[in-house]
């Protein structure tokens, strides 16, 4: 299953926007990422996961979400709206109604919608939001050395992935002390590894997917997961 990561940044509400989506398949991160001159933040939200979608058509898709706007207009106030003639429950047309439109159009049955807390520390959440923020401040996303970015879209093979994939999806817990990259079967583990250990980092990985969002935020070169694999 294809995960995507969305989100939406506004300065101002309108005002200048952009979106952003990292979109992760196949032991590969894509990232890709727009703006708008004038536009909302909800807007933004739509927009992230409407092209991250166009991205895959036709593959299953668990896409990862911080907007309840996005989240509960997909999975709960659709069919209401298109009930009563794309009217809220209070009797207002429904804003955006061309992408609500186009985003059921390309999502059908086949995505599973999932809410992330943001600004929580989920690396593909964080990874998005940097990207948007970038673009609704008018500037190119600062590269990612496990995924470089340019405008519009930019896609890197991150090598290792599908090896961590045909291992099976139980967590894992990656550590990263003075620039060195482990993996761990337990917390202990990695506890062991970073406690009282002045800059390391750590994160539990609930996939495949999630590793390679966390090399990214982190980053680290592109084949530092394929080189922890080898030993």
């Amino acid at each position: 299953m294809v995960e995507i990561y969305t989100d939406g940044a506004c300065r101002g509400n309108p005002g200048p926007g952009g979106w952003a989506a990292v979109i992760v398949r196949d032991g590969a991160a894509e990232e890709i990422g727009g703006c708008e001159p004038r536009t909302t933040n909800n807007r933004m939200e739509l927009r992230a996961a409407l092209e991250a979608l166009r991205r895959v058509p036709g593959e299953p898709v668990r896409l990862y979400t911080d907007s309840t706007y996005l989240l509960n207009g997909m999975t709960k106030w659709l069919r209401c709206w298109k009930r009563r003639g794309w009217l809220t429950a209070e009797g207002n047309p429904v804003e955006s109604r061309e992408l609500w439109e186009a985003l059921e159009a390309v999502a059908g049955a086949r995505v599973t919608w999932e809410h992330v807390r943001g600004h929580a520390g989920h690396p593909g959440n964080e990874r998005a939001n940097t990207i948007a923020q970038a673009y609704a401040a008018g500037r190119t996303p600062a590269p990612s050395r496990a995924a470089p970015v340019a405008p519009a879209r930019v896609a890197a093979s991150l090598p290792g992935g599908g090896t961590r994939a045909a291992r099976g999806t139980g967590a894992s817990y990656l550590s990263l002390v003075s620039g060195e990259l482990r993996r761990h079967a337990t917390w202990e583990e990695c506890k062991a590894r970073v406690d009282r250990v002045s800059g390391a980092r750590f994160r539990k990985c609930a996939s495949a997917a999630d590793e390679i969002a966390t090399v990214a935020v982190w980053g680290l070169p592109a084949d530092a997961l394929a080189r922890l694999d080898q030993g």
